[in-house]
């Protein structure tokens, strides 16, 4: 990269700074202390956000020596609960509270409650959490094509902590496969560059190859790139339904029938998708085919406490056979301590997470979960309308309801920035630069999707007449985007959380 293009792309620094790497780009450490110099400017301003208790709670460096009462430590979260909640209860966030009506929160919260003390791992203490487990993975697999050919009348699975799990597991299971019954020492996996981070994560902690893909104009995984891909180190193709950048669905049929006909494993990432696809299908909506009615798909991530409205920390992984499930399986034999074996990455789990999983499936039924996902698209339809009167924005994709929006003229963060100090919580993206609104139960109720529309015409209408405005995250999320040195991005990552955990 020339050094006119370097100093281009680092139009965010103060001219100083642009002028002195224009001079001295090959001094790579004096760049980097400056740029931290500016990464820590910027984190001095998020620390406010990130932090807003520092001066209005007790902090707790050591552990006090007499105890806090119980009184004392329920009235500061609830406090905090009262804080924080209302922006989510009046639909001001996206994704992240996908149900939030008050009686559905009680209802779990007295199920947990109830279990709260039960640990998968003893089964033989609480057979209870295998009841539930077994009938969540059961209720999963028969709305994702179970049992609706001889070939998939043995879909199995487990429940996870999240989709996060979900992946690295199956990802595990097809390493473990491929190295046990083809010999397979350098695994590859074939991922767009649009699947979630979490199959980066697998590769980095199963040793796995990640090979990325590109994407076509409208974000779906390029099926020529896929095919260049393939080599006899692929294990398994991965293919999103639907993608969480852009809320697009990856050619899942084409992706898999591929990956059968070469007798690769594939992965459907249907943790967005698993609770609103089916139900979307028998509501009319066009959207593909994405589970396993597609004999080539081998295994679907689900997540539960998404649009399965469960409580945070419950997901499932579904594979076609007990046989690839197996893989996922971890036991020993020799260990002093006894035969050990768990079914994912935990030993102990909180078995009331998946109590009030089972107990928040059974309460929707069918017919609540048709009426969600109804209130749901009938809301996207009605945002996507509104945004075609706003001319700056464009709506990246075909997507169904989790929207992005990029522009030609304007700089989307500035407008993700003015969203923000109206209320507004919404996902900066990059690579287009864009952002995104996950639509929820919460963005059903009335008026929401109005005042969303009103809100980002105002938004943008302000970005167009004050171009270039400081502040916010749009500086952060532009240097991320611009800057060459992807390692220097890496280490902002790192300060970020370096402040969350800061006391």
């Amino acid at each position: 990269m020339s050094i006119e293009k370097i100093s281009s792309k680092l139009s965010w620094l103060p001219p100083s700074a642009a002028r002195f790497i224009e001079k001295r780009v090959k001094n790579v450490p004096r760049v980097k202390k400056m740029i931290d110099a500016e990464n820590d400017k910027a984190m001095a301003v998020l620390e406010h956000s990130l932090r807003p208790y520092d001066n209005k709670f007790t902090k707790h460096k050591t552990l006090p020596a007499t105890g806090v009462s119980r009184e004392k430590i329920l009235s500061d979260i609830q406090h905090m609960h009262d804080v924080e909640s209302g922006r989510w209860k009046d639909g001001f966030v996206s994704g992240g509270i996908y149900h939030g009506d008050n009686e559905h929160i009680e209802f779990l919260n007295k199920v947990y409650a109830l279990q709260s003390q039960s640990n998968p791992l003893h089964s033989d203490l609480f057979p209870s959490a295998t009841k539930f487990e077994a009938e969540i993975i059961s209720m999963v697999a028969n709305l994702h094509g179970k049992g609706t050919s001889a070939d998939n009348s043995s879909v199995c699975g487990t429940v996870t902590s999240g989709g996060t799990e979900s992946i690295l597991v199956a990802m595990k299971a097809y390493r473990d496969r491929a190295r046990e019954e083809k010999g397979i020492t350098e695994p590859e996996m074939i991922v767009p560059t649009t699947a979630h981070a979490a199959f980066d994560k697998a590769s980095q902690y199963f040793n796995i190859k990640q090979v990325k893909v590109s994407v076509t104009g409208d974000y779906i995984a390029d099926m020529n790139a896929v095919k260049r891909a393939i080599n006899n180190n692929t294990v398994v193709i991965v293919g999103s339904a639907p993608t969480f950048p852009h809320g697009a669905f990856d050619p899942i049929k084409e992706m898999s029938a591929l990956a059968l006909k070469n007798g690769i494993g594939f992965h459907t990432d249907c943790c967005l998708g698993g609770f609103v696809v089916p139900f979307a299908e028998k509501l009319g909506y066009k959207v593909p085919v994405v589970d396993f009615r597609l004999p080539g798909v081998t295994s679907m991530s689900v997540d539960t406490h998404k649009y399965g409205y469960a409580a945070k920390g419950t997901s499932v992984v579904l594979y076609r056979t007990e046989a690839l499930r197996h893989y996922q399986f971890y036991t020993l034999t020799e260990w002093p301590g006894g035969l050990y074996f768990s079914p994912t990455l935990a030993g102990s789990r909180p078995g009331a997470l998946s109590a009030a999983c089972w107990a928040s499936l059974l309460a929707m039924g069918e017919d609540g979960f048709l009426k969600a996902t109804k209130a749901i698209l009938e809301t996207a339809d009605k945002i996507k309308e509104g945004v075609k009167a706003i001319p700056e924005l464009k709506l990246l994709g075909d997507p169904v309801w989790i929207l992005a929006f990029g522009s030609d003229t304007i700089n989307p963060y500035e407008v993700l920035d003015q969203m923000g100090k109206k209320n507004w919580n919404l996902n900066g993206l990059h690579k287009p630069a864009c952002f995104h609104i996950a639509l929820t139960l919460r963005h059903t109720q009335p008026g929401v999707a109005e005042r969303f529309i009103a809100d980002l015409k105002e938004s943008v209408a302000f970005v167009k007449a004050n171009p270039g405005n400081k502040g916010g995250l749009a500086p952060v999320y532009g240097m991320a985007a611009s800057l060459p040195f992807r390692g220097m991005v890496s280490d902002i990552l790192k300060k970020y959380l370096d402040v969350i955990y800061k006391l």
